[in-house]
């Protein structure tokens, strides 16, 4: 590394050329002054070519495309829909921030967290605990991941009254022939 500027790393290359690693070329994860800040003036680095412009004498270097991206990895096989367990990782009032895995996020609102309205996510969730959550929103360019617990509930009560349905118009009831309306009285026709 030559030198160490607010756009990004000049890398001294063979034979007296200089390459450039912009800031948003360092890390997957990490941007401006974080991805900066684990490099130093005359580290040895290890970037690929990106591009080159022979006419302008410039070269652009990435480091971070020398590794797969977490969060494309992530989603490959998590998509919108999925089901899936984070923990914990900041909290406040208007959330939380859940890491899903190494170098993967994703917030969950508190307005998604239950059906009833939560006006403070800090008195359901605690840095640490385990979340359960359904992603419902991904937006790859700016690399949010939405979750919602409340969607997840949802889907599994739905997917609950539909096996129950199927199996309760295979049995017959006394009491009526009309189809039950509710999770109670599905639950009324199983027992009997």
């Amino acid at each position: 590394i030559k030198s160490i500027t607010d756009f990004g790393i000049f890398i001294g290359l063979d034979g007296g050329i200089d390459g450039l690693v912009h800031l948003s070329d360092i890390s997957w994860n990490e941007t401006g002054e974080d991805a900066i800040r684990n490099y130093n003036k005359g580290d040895t680095v290890e970037a690929m070519v990106l591009s080159v412009d022979s006419e302008a004498n410039r070269i652009s270097l990435g480091v971070k495309q020398l590794s797969s991206d977490p969060f494309n990895e992530y989603l490959v096989n998590n998509d919108r829909g999925a089901i899936v367990n984070g923990k914990v990782k900041e909290v406040d009032a208007k959330g939380a921030t859940i890491e899903l895995a190494d170098e993967v996020e994703a917030y969950l609102r508190a307005s998604e967290i239950q059906r009833d309205r939560v006006e403070d996510a800090t008195k359901h969730l605690s840095v640490g605990d385990d979340v359960e959550a359904k992603i419902i929103s991904v937006d790859r360019k700016t690399r949010n991941i939405n979750l919602s617990i409340k969607a997840k509930d949802e889907a599994e009560e739905r997917q609950a009254i539909k096996e129950l349905s199927s199996t309760s118009t295979t049995s017959t009831t006394a009491s009526s022939d009309a189809q039950p309306k509710t999770i109670g009285d599905l639950i009324k026709e199983q027992m009997q």
